[in-house]
Protein backbone atom coordinates (compact mmCIF):
# COMPACT_ATOMS: atom_id res chain seq x y z
CA UNK A 1 0.00 0.00 0.00
CA UNK A 2 2.83 2.42 0.81
CA UNK A 3 4.29 1.93 -2.65
CA UNK A 4 1.01 3.16 -4.16
CA UNK A 5 1.54 6.66 -2.73
CA UNK A 6 2.48 8.82 -5.72
CA UNK A 7 4.78 11.83 -5.34
CA UNK A 8 3.78 12.98 -8.83
CA UNK A 9 0.11 12.90 -8.00
CA UNK A 10 0.71 14.84 -4.78
CA UNK A 11 2.61 17.49 -6.73
CA UNK A 12 -0.20 17.71 -9.28
CA UNK A 13 -2.73 18.17 -6.50
CA UNK A 14 -0.72 20.99 -4.92
CA UNK A 15 -0.45 22.71 -8.33
CA UNK A 16 -4.21 22.45 -8.79
CA UNK A 17 -4.89 23.90 -5.36
CA UNK A 18 -2.55 26.81 -6.10
CA UNK A 19 -4.45 27.47 -9.34
CA UNK A 20 -7.51 28.65 -7.38
CA UNK A 21 -5.59 31.87 -6.64
CA UNK A 22 -6.76 32.10 -3.05
CA UNK A 23 -8.53 29.72 -0.72
CA UNK A 24 -9.16 32.32 1.95
CA UNK A 25 -12.17 31.45 4.10
CA UNK A 26 -13.77 34.82 3.30
CA UNK A 27 -13.16 34.55 -0.46
CA UNK A 28 -15.83 33.75 -3.05
CA UNK A 29 -17.94 30.66 -2.54
CA UNK A 30 -19.66 30.97 -5.90
CA UNK A 31 -16.89 31.77 -8.39
CA UNK A 32 -16.30 28.53 -10.37
CA UNK A 33 -12.56 29.16 -10.76
CA UNK A 34 -11.25 31.24 -7.87
CA UNK A 35 -11.71 31.11 -4.13
CA UNK A 36 -12.61 28.74 -1.34
CA UNK A 37 -15.88 27.63 -2.96
CA UNK A 38 -14.25 26.39 -6.16
CA UNK A 39 -11.48 24.67 -4.19
CA UNK A 40 -13.98 22.97 -1.87
CA UNK A 41 -16.01 21.66 -4.78
CA UNK A 42 -12.88 20.30 -6.46
CA UNK A 43 -11.75 18.52 -3.28
CA UNK A 44 -15.24 17.04 -2.88
CA UNK A 45 -15.07 15.72 -6.46
CA UNK A 46 -11.66 14.17 -5.80
CA UNK A 47 -12.97 12.45 -2.69
CA UNK A 48 -15.94 11.14 -4.67
CA UNK A 49 -13.57 9.77 -7.28
CA UNK A 50 -11.63 7.92 -4.58
CA UNK A 51 -14.89 6.59 -3.09
CA UNK A 52 -15.92 5.14 -6.46
CA UNK A 53 -13.18 2.53 -6.09
CA UNK A 54 -14.17 1.48 -2.56
CA UNK A 55 -17.03 -0.94 -3.33
CA UNK A 56 -19.34 1.28 -1.32
CA UNK A 57 -17.19 1.38 1.83
CA UNK A 58 -16.34 5.10 1.46
CA UNK A 59 -18.91 7.89 1.64
CA UNK A 60 -18.27 11.60 1.07
CA UNK A 61 -20.05 14.61 2.53
CA UNK A 62 -19.76 18.34 3.06
CA UNK A 63 -20.13 19.55 6.63
CA UNK A 64 -21.22 23.19 6.49
CA UNK A 65 -22.08 25.66 9.25
CA UNK A 66 -22.26 29.42 9.73
CA UNK A 67 -19.47 30.93 11.80
CA UNK A 68 -20.71 33.98 13.75
CA UNK A 69 -18.82 37.29 13.34
CA UNK A 70 -15.51 37.56 15.16
CA UNK A 71 -12.10 39.27 15.05
CA UNK A 72 -11.10 37.42 11.86
CA UNK A 73 -14.49 37.37 10.12
CA UNK A 74 -16.38 40.67 10.44
CA UNK A 75 -19.53 39.10 8.99
CA UNK A 76 -21.10 35.65 9.39
CA UNK A 77 -19.43 33.20 6.99
CA UNK A 78 -20.30 29.71 5.84
CA UNK A 79 -17.48 27.28 6.55
CA UNK A 80 -17.38 23.89 4.84
CA UNK A 81 -15.36 20.81 5.75
CA UNK A 82 -15.10 17.95 3.26
CA UNK A 83 -15.23 14.51 4.87
CA UNK A 84 -14.58 11.13 3.27
CA UNK A 85 -15.41 8.24 5.60
CA UNK A 86 -13.94 4.81 4.93
CA UNK A 87 -16.21 2.65 7.04
CA UNK A 88 -14.71 -0.14 9.10
CA UNK A 89 -15.68 -3.68 8.18
CA UNK A 90 -15.44 -5.33 11.61
CA UNK A 91 -18.66 -4.76 13.59
CA UNK A 92 -16.79 -4.67 16.92
CA UNK A 93 -14.38 -1.98 15.65
CA UNK A 94 -16.39 0.07 13.14
CA UNK A 95 -17.27 2.73 15.73
CA UNK A 96 -13.55 3.30 16.46
CA UNK A 97 -12.44 6.24 14.31
CA UNK A 98 -9.06 7.48 13.08
CA UNK A 99 -8.95 10.88 11.42
CA UNK A 100 -6.38 12.28 8.98
CA UNK A 101 -6.64 15.97 8.10
CA UNK A 102 -5.20 18.97 6.29
CA UNK A 103 -6.62 22.49 6.06
CA UNK A 104 -7.85 23.83 2.75
CA UNK A 105 -7.90 27.55 3.49
CA UNK A 106 -5.03 30.02 3.00
CA UNK A 107 -4.18 33.61 3.98
CA UNK A 108 -1.96 36.60 3.19
CA UNK A 109 -0.08 38.89 5.59
CA UNK A 110 -3.35 40.63 6.47
CA UNK A 111 -5.58 37.84 7.72
CA UNK A 112 -8.68 39.79 6.63
CA UNK A 113 -7.48 40.35 3.05
CA UNK A 114 -9.44 37.84 0.98
CA UNK A 115 -8.77 39.55 -2.35
CA UNK A 116 -5.01 39.00 -2.55
CA UNK A 117 -3.41 35.93 -4.09
CA UNK A 118 -2.81 33.33 -1.37
CA UNK A 119 -1.61 30.17 -3.17
CA UNK A 120 -0.79 28.22 0.01
CA UNK A 121 1.29 25.51 -1.67
CA UNK A 122 2.99 24.49 1.57
CA UNK A 123 0.49 25.95 4.06
CA UNK A 124 -1.47 23.86 3.60
CA UNK A 125 -1.79 22.61 0.06
CA UNK A 126 0.79 20.01 1.02
CA UNK A 127 -1.38 18.63 3.81
CA UNK A 128 -4.53 18.57 1.68
CA UNK A 129 -2.63 16.79 -1.10
CA UNK A 130 -1.47 14.17 1.40
CA UNK A 131 -5.02 13.62 2.68
CA UNK A 132 -6.38 13.22 -0.86
CA UNK A 133 -3.61 10.81 -1.79
CA UNK A 134 -4.18 8.69 1.31
CA UNK A 135 -7.92 8.59 0.61
CA UNK A 136 -7.22 7.42 -2.94
CA UNK A 137 -4.75 4.73 -1.88
CA UNK A 138 -6.63 3.42 1.16
CA UNK A 139 -10.13 3.43 -0.39
CA UNK A 140 -9.46 0.14 -2.14
CA UNK A 141 -8.52 -1.64 1.10
CA UNK A 142 -10.58 -2.95 4.01
CA UNK A 143 -9.96 -1.92 7.61
CA UNK A 144 -11.47 -3.09 10.88
CA UNK A 145 -11.94 0.45 12.20
CA UNK A 146 -13.26 3.53 10.43
CA UNK A 147 -10.96 6.14 8.88
CA UNK A 148 -12.03 9.71 8.13
CA UNK A 149 -10.12 11.83 5.62
CA UNK A 150 -10.97 15.47 6.27
CA UNK A 151 -10.08 18.84 4.77
CA UNK A 152 -10.92 21.55 7.27
CA UNK A 153 -11.70 25.17 6.39
CA UNK A 154 -11.29 28.27 8.53
CA UNK A 155 -8.02 27.15 10.12
CA UNK A 156 -6.25 30.44 9.45
CA UNK A 157 -9.19 32.45 10.79
CA UNK A 158 -9.21 30.59 14.09
CA UNK A 159 -9.53 26.79 13.69
CA UNK A 160 -13.19 27.23 12.74
CA UNK A 161 -13.75 23.97 10.85
CA UNK A 162 -11.88 21.67 13.20
CA UNK A 163 -13.44 23.25 16.29
CA UNK A 164 -16.93 22.66 14.90
CA UNK A 165 -16.08 19.07 13.94
CA UNK A 166 -14.49 18.26 17.32
CA UNK A 167 -17.39 19.79 19.24
CA UNK A 168 -19.93 17.87 17.17
CA UNK A 169 -17.96 14.65 17.64
CA UNK A 170 -17.87 15.14 21.41
CA UNK A 171 -21.60 15.86 21.57
CA UNK A 172 -22.35 12.76 19.49
CA UNK A 173 -20.05 10.60 21.61
CA UNK A 174 -17.85 9.61 18.67
CA UNK A 175 -14.95 7.36 19.58
CA UNK A 176 -12.01 9.11 17.88
CA UNK A 177 -9.05 6.95 18.86
CA UNK A 178 -6.46 9.02 16.98
CA UNK A 179 -6.31 12.22 14.95
CA UNK A 180 -3.44 13.48 12.75
CA UNK A 181 -3.15 17.03 11.44
CA UNK A 182 -0.89 17.33 8.39
CA UNK A 183 -0.01 21.02 8.30
CA UNK A 184 2.98 22.42 6.36
CA UNK A 185 4.56 19.13 5.34
CA UNK A 186 5.69 19.89 1.78
CA UNK A 187 9.25 21.25 1.94
CA UNK A 188 12.63 19.81 2.85
CA UNK A 189 14.46 23.18 2.69
CA UNK A 190 14.43 25.45 5.72
CA UNK A 191 14.84 29.21 5.86
CA UNK A 192 18.44 28.77 7.04
CA UNK A 193 19.27 26.92 3.82
CA UNK A 194 19.49 23.55 5.56
CA UNK A 195 17.90 20.70 3.61
CA UNK A 196 16.55 17.74 5.57
CA UNK A 197 15.08 14.87 3.58
CA UNK A 198 14.95 12.35 6.41
CA UNK A 199 13.02 13.91 9.29
CA UNK A 200 9.43 14.90 9.97
CA UNK A 201 8.32 16.57 13.19
CA UNK A 202 5.42 15.17 15.19
CA UNK A 203 4.08 17.36 17.99
CA UNK A 204 2.49 15.57 20.94
CA UNK A 205 0.93 17.23 23.97
CA UNK A 206 1.51 16.05 27.53
CA UNK A 207 -1.04 16.82 30.26
CA UNK A 208 -4.19 18.29 28.73
CA UNK A 209 -4.59 22.04 28.65
CA UNK A 210 -7.94 21.72 30.45
CA UNK A 211 -6.68 19.32 33.13
CA UNK A 212 -8.67 19.48 36.36
CA UNK A 213 -7.07 19.96 39.77
CA UNK A 214 -7.95 16.37 40.67
CA UNK A 215 -6.37 15.06 37.46
CA UNK A 216 -3.25 17.14 38.07
CA UNK A 217 -2.90 15.78 41.61
CA UNK A 218 -3.24 12.18 40.37
CA UNK A 219 -0.71 12.83 37.59
CA UNK A 220 1.85 14.15 40.10
CA UNK A 221 1.24 11.19 42.39
CA UNK A 222 1.66 8.66 39.58
CA UNK A 223 4.42 10.51 37.72
CA UNK A 224 2.41 10.10 34.53
CA UNK A 225 3.08 13.45 32.85
CA UNK A 226 4.62 11.65 29.87
CA UNK A 227 1.81 9.11 29.49
CA UNK A 228 -0.82 11.26 27.79
CA UNK A 229 -2.88 9.63 25.01
CA UNK A 230 -1.33 12.05 22.48
CA UNK A 231 2.21 11.02 23.43
CA UNK A 232 1.37 7.32 23.45
CA UNK A 233 -0.08 7.78 19.97
CA UNK A 234 3.08 9.61 18.86
CA UNK A 235 5.35 6.85 20.14
CA UNK A 236 3.26 4.28 18.27
CA UNK A 237 3.52 6.40 15.11
CA UNK A 238 7.29 6.62 15.43
CA UNK A 239 7.65 2.87 15.91
CA UNK A 240 5.37 1.87 13.05
CA UNK A 241 6.40 4.57 10.58
CA UNK A 242 10.12 4.00 10.95
CA UNK A 243 9.60 0.27 10.57
CA UNK A 244 7.68 0.86 7.33
CA UNK A 245 9.98 3.61 5.99
CA UNK A 246 13.41 2.92 7.55
CA UNK A 247 15.12 5.79 5.78
CA UNK A 248 12.86 8.31 7.54
CA UNK A 249 12.87 9.51 11.13
CA UNK A 250 9.85 10.71 13.11
CA UNK A 251 11.09 13.45 15.39
CA UNK A 252 8.61 13.42 18.28
CA UNK A 253 8.47 16.78 20.03
CA UNK A 254 6.81 16.82 23.41
CA UNK A 255 4.82 20.01 22.91
CA UNK A 256 1.26 20.80 21.83
CA UNK A 257 2.61 22.70 18.78
CA UNK A 258 5.29 25.19 17.78
CA UNK A 259 5.68 28.30 19.95
CA UNK A 260 2.62 30.57 19.73
CA UNK A 261 1.11 28.48 16.92
CA UNK A 262 -1.73 25.99 16.63
CA UNK A 263 -3.22 23.66 14.05
CA UNK A 264 -6.39 21.62 13.64
CA UNK A 265 -5.36 18.98 16.17
CA UNK A 266 -5.80 21.47 19.03
CA UNK A 267 -9.65 21.42 19.21
CA UNK A 268 -9.47 17.61 19.34
CA UNK A 269 -7.00 17.79 22.23
CA UNK A 270 -9.33 20.22 23.99
CA UNK A 271 -12.11 17.63 23.55
CA UNK A 272 -9.80 15.00 25.07
CA UNK A 273 -9.17 13.07 21.86
CA UNK A 274 -5.62 11.78 21.14
CA UNK A 275 -4.30 14.12 18.44
CA UNK A 276 -0.86 14.94 17.02
CA UNK A 277 0.50 17.28 14.36
CA UNK A 278 2.87 16.37 11.52
CA UNK A 279 4.98 19.19 10.06
CA UNK A 280 8.22 19.58 8.11
CA UNK A 281 11.53 19.61 10.03
CA UNK A 282 12.76 23.12 9.14
CA UNK A 283 10.13 25.69 8.25
CA UNK A 284 10.68 28.59 5.89
CA UNK A 285 8.46 31.27 7.40
CA UNK A 286 8.74 33.30 4.19
CA UNK A 287 6.35 30.73 2.71
CA UNK A 288 3.72 31.18 5.42
CA UNK A 289 1.16 33.94 6.00
CA UNK A 290 2.86 36.26 3.49
CA UNK A 291 1.81 38.27 0.47
CA UNK A 292 3.25 36.79 -2.73
CA UNK A 293 6.32 38.83 -3.70
CA UNK A 294 9.98 38.51 -4.66
CA UNK A 295 12.33 40.03 -2.10
CA UNK A 296 16.13 39.76 -2.34
CA UNK A 297 15.69 37.12 -5.00
CA UNK A 298 13.45 34.94 -2.79
CA UNK A 299 9.76 34.37 -3.47
CA UNK A 300 7.77 34.49 -0.30
CA UNK A 301 4.52 33.16 0.12
CA UNK A 302 8.64 16.54 -1.56
CA UNK A 303 5.70 15.55 0.26
CA UNK A 304 5.50 11.82 -0.45
CA UNK A 305 7.62 10.84 2.58
CA UNK A 306 5.33 12.58 5.07
CA UNK A 307 2.34 10.92 3.43
CA UNK A 308 3.80 7.45 3.80
CA UNK A 309 4.69 8.21 7.42
CA UNK A 310 1.02 8.92 8.07
CA UNK A 311 -0.24 5.90 6.13
CA UNK A 312 1.57 3.18 8.06
CA UNK A 313 0.46 4.02 11.64
CA UNK A 314 -3.10 4.81 10.48
CA UNK A 315 -3.26 1.43 8.76
CA UNK A 316 -1.82 -0.39 11.80
CA UNK A 317 -4.12 1.32 14.27
CA UNK A 318 -7.24 0.77 12.16
CA UNK A 319 -6.52 -2.96 11.79
CA UNK A 320 -5.46 -3.51 15.41
CA UNK A 321 -7.44 -3.87 18.64
CA UNK A 322 -8.80 -0.95 20.61
CA UNK A 323 -7.09 0.24 23.78
CA UNK A 324 -7.80 -2.03 26.76
CA UNK A 325 -10.42 -0.90 29.24
CA UNK A 326 -11.27 -1.75 32.81
CA UNK A 327 -14.58 -3.28 33.86
CA UNK A 328 -15.88 0.23 34.48
CA UNK A 329 -15.16 1.17 30.85
CA UNK A 330 -12.22 3.43 31.69
CA UNK A 331 -9.33 3.26 29.24
CA UNK A 332 -6.05 2.00 30.64
CA UNK A 333 -2.96 4.11 29.97
CA UNK A 334 0.18 2.13 29.37
CA UNK A 335 3.37 3.14 31.16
Amino acid sequence: MLHDVSADRIQQTIAKLVSFGTRHTLSSQTDPNRGIGAATNWVFDQMQEAAAASDGRMTVEKQSFVQPPGPRNPDPVTVTNVIATLHGTQPESANRIYLVSGHLDTRCTDVLDFQCDAPGADDDGSGVAAVLELARVMATHKFDATIKFVTFAGEEQGLFGSTFFANQAKQQGLNIAGMFSNDIIGSTLGQSGERDTRDVRLFAEGPPNNETAQEAALRRTMGSENDSPARQLARFVKEQAERAVPEMNVWVIYRRDRFLRASDHVPFLDSRYPADRFTEPNEDFRHEHQNVRVENGVQSATCRSSSTMTTSPTWRRSTGPRSPRSRTGRQFRAR
